[in-house]
């Protein structure tokens, strides 16, 4: 199993930026874009995280748009890229277009999935602790994620007084592990061993 969980594209260490690289490069430098809601005409953030990857890619997302079919494709993909957004909302949208099952067949078949801010939330077991940023306001009301992991990951983190305080309560009140990841850092999980890029707290806090 292959996954990156990002904060963000940009930015990004000399170390995670070299290991990305060289992941994307052994599946042929082109990936499935899947955006969170329905990007404009110019999809501008698709078309900057590809600038950011250096790949090709083509674009998916799971409005009416896109039928099942050609959403079906996606699984002949080696790499799939889940964007940033309302977490909530694109875990809505990916319940109803059974989006697990093809990036089930992904990760089986030795492909990689790369999840951003939101996306890298739904690939563990629970995507509540996107309250710090997002409201639900799809009141979805099945919040797990599709649990390729078996932690959880808040991006953006800043380690302000309030942020600490929330991440560490709710890591005790649910009993989970915690990885709060800054902007420009992340984490790899292959063969599933853990590693991590740049300065990722674990909470709880020892």
């Amino acid at each position: 199993m292959n996954i990156f969980l990002l904060s963000q594209t940009n930015g990004l260490n000399e170390e995670l930026t070299e290991k990305l690289q060289e992941e994307l490069q052994k599946r042929g430098n082109k990936m499935a874009y899947v955006s969170s809601v329905p990007q404009g005409p110019e999809r501008k953030y698709f078309h900057s995280t590809l600038q950011d990857f250096g790949v090709d890619g083509k674009y998916f997302d799971l409005s009416s748009d896109f039928s099942d079919d050609e959403l079906k494709t996606l699984s002949s993909y080696k790499t799939i890229f889940l964007s940033g957004g309302n977490t909530f909302t694109f875990m809505e949208s990916a319940q109803n277009r059974n989006l697990y099952s093809l990036l089930k067949e992904v990760l089986d078949n030795g492909g990689l999935v790369i999840g951003q801010s939101a996306g890298a939330i739904m690939m563990t077991p629970s995507i509540d602790i996107a309250a710090w940023g997002d409201g639900n306001d799809v009141n979805l009301v099945d919040t797990s994620g599709f649990s390729f992991v078996d932690f959880e990951f808040h991006p953006h983190f800043n380690e302000s007084k309030a942020e600490l305080d929330f991440v560490s309560e709710y890591s005790t009140k649910k009993n989970s592990k915690v990885y709060a990841c800054k902007d420009g850092d992340g984490i790899l999980i292959s063969d599933r061993s853990i590693n991590l890029f740049g300065d990722i707290k674990l909470f709880p806090l020892k």
